[in-house]
């Protein structure tokens, strides 16, 4: 039996998997693939849309079903989808609400493979050009079918967004609502988040729950900590996430995850 036989590790990418220059180590790449060499399934966890991994597939051994968008989109290993949460039909209603509060903020809806600009904002125009993204403007009449979105974000200074985020407080029994950056808002459907999707994952792929780990560094990968057996944060991970996490390991750019799975190696095989 191979040493991480039965065991999966779910893996956020930026400020984990990926250092501060957006790259991913080459000890990072080499402990990924001894890992799944070994026989541990791999699962990408990350609130990027599908446009913006295409550039790191190759370096990456995928070998399970990941997900995307904070989890609303689950692809299989040979990058094709395998599920997507989709959103309510009153998705539309908070987005008008709350763009109509905030006159200054941007909204960015993703479905699927595509990004809808809603409202752009200084914040929502520097993430599309950082990840390159095409996009298309769309006004509030010709949002269109909300079942198949996956994602929406809101984008704003970080001293506009904590009003925000407060102000879709009353709203968080219909959605969830999850941060990897203080300029953003990301919002899926209720239950719908990394921690949900890493369950479903291992469910398929037939792991045990104490055969689950993660590691991410940011407010969208609570749940998902909250879900693995062993959650792992980089040293550089948000406080909050820092005490959520079982095991600290180094920063995001001194090969946090291949930390994570010299742990695993020593305490789990």
């Amino acid at each position: 039996m191979k040493k991480f036989e039965g065991m999966i590790l779910a893996c956020d990418m930026d400020g984990t998997l990926l250092d501060d220059d957006r790259q991913i180590s080459q000890g990072n790449q080499q402990a990924l693939r001894y890992f799944t060499q070994e026989g541990g399934r791999f699962s990408l966890a990350t609130g990027r849309a599908p446009q913006a991994i295409q550039p790191y597939i190759p370096q990456m051994p995928f070998n399970a079903p990941y997900s995307l968008l904070n989890g609303s989109l689950i692809l299989d290993s040979s990058h094709h989808v395998l599920h997507c949460a989709g959103m309510p039909e009153d998705t539309k209603d908070l987005i008008r609400m709350t763009l109509s509060e905030f006159s200054q903020i941007g909204c960015e809806i993703f479905v699927g493979n595509r990004v809808l600009i809603r409202r752009m904002s200084p914040e929502t125009e520097h993430h599309i050009k950082v990840l390159d993204l095409e996009y298309s403007m769309v006004t509030q009449e010709s949002l269109g079918n909300t079942a198949e979105w996956c994602k929406i974000n809101f984008t704003g200074k970080p001293e506009q967004m904590e009003n925000v985020r407060m102000f879709l407080k009353p709203y968080t029994d219909r959605f969830c609502m999850a941060s990897s950056m203080p300029a953003f808002c990301e919002i899926t459907a209720s239950r719908i988040n990394k921690g949900s999707a890493l369950r479903q994952i291992a469910a398929d792929c037939g792991i045990a729950e104490n055969r689950i780990f993660a590691i991410g560094d940011s407010y969208n990968d609570e749940a998902m900590l909250q879900a693995a057996h062993i959650g792992f944060a980089p040293s550089n991970s948000d406080e909050d996430i820092l005490r959520t996490a079982d095991v600290v390991v180094c920063s995001n750019n001194e090969d946090a995850v291949a930390q994570a799975i010299e742990y695993m190696e020593a305490h789990y095989c």
